[in-house]
């Protein structure tokens, strides 16, 4: 299994401005990051998170194809407003997700697994938009340039993507954080090497180790 903070890391090296975040603050977003998601999914243990998308008023709306941007499908999206707040999910997308989940060791995990772990993810987004409390803004913002002397500040998005996958985990009782499955994904349909992968694992505990919180 891999560590939450390493494949929260994994999702941390996606935000732009991950370069400029001191390298002995890194395990303090990912762990703050994780502690906020696995916290706010207590009010929901042992819930299905189909029912409390409804009891929430949250609309669940399946469509066959995937949207794509860029060359990139996407699985789900949330679509929130004051007066509505809609998740779409992209069935073709999932199910593919789910065919190539199988991995060193891992079982694969069912179309019915890939519908809750999204709607998990995409539901915690929709608490941070209602609570507006955006794990994003909450935690420390950087500076990751100076214009004429002024500061400016800017957040880390991605905290908010790691979050909801530690929201999605402790709902679901996964294993591990959900992205493990994209990583699995694009080394079961060979857009990833799987050498690559574990280098990348190897290189993000590293990182970790240099990492105070």
């Amino acid at each position: 299994m891999i560590r939450d903070e390493v494949l929260g890391l994994c999702e941390l090296t996606n935000d732009l401005l991950y370069h400029k975040i001191p390298k002995d603050k890194v395990s303090l977003y990912i762990e703050e990051s994780l502690e906020i998601g696995k916290s706010a999914a207590q009010a929901y243990k042992g819930m299905d998170i189909i029912e409390v998308c409804k009891e929430s008023g949250v609309e669940i709306q399946f469509l066959k194809e995937s949207k794509k941007t860029y060359g990139v499908s996407f699985r789900a999206h949330v679509e929130m407003s004051q007066k509505q707040t809609k998740i779409w999910i992209y069935e073709g997308s999932l199910d593919d997700l789910a065919k190539n989940s199988k991995f060193a060791g891992r079982k694969s995990i069912s179309y019915q697994d890939a519908l809750r772990i999204h709607l998990s993810h995409e539901f915690f987004h929709y608490l941070e938009f209602k609570q507006d409390r955006f794990v994003s803004a909450i935690l420390p913002k950087i500076v990751p340039f100076q214009v004429f002397g002024l500061k400016i500040e800017r957040s880390i998005n991605r905290c908010s993507e790691i979050a909801a996958h530690g929201f999605a985990k402790e709902l679901l009782q996964l294993e591990e954080l959900p992205n493990i499955y994209d990583y699995i994904y694009l080394i079961n349909s060979g857009q990833m090497k799987q050498e690559h992968f574990f280098d990348m694992i190897r290189s993000y505990e590293k990182i970790l180790e240099k990492s105070v919180t």
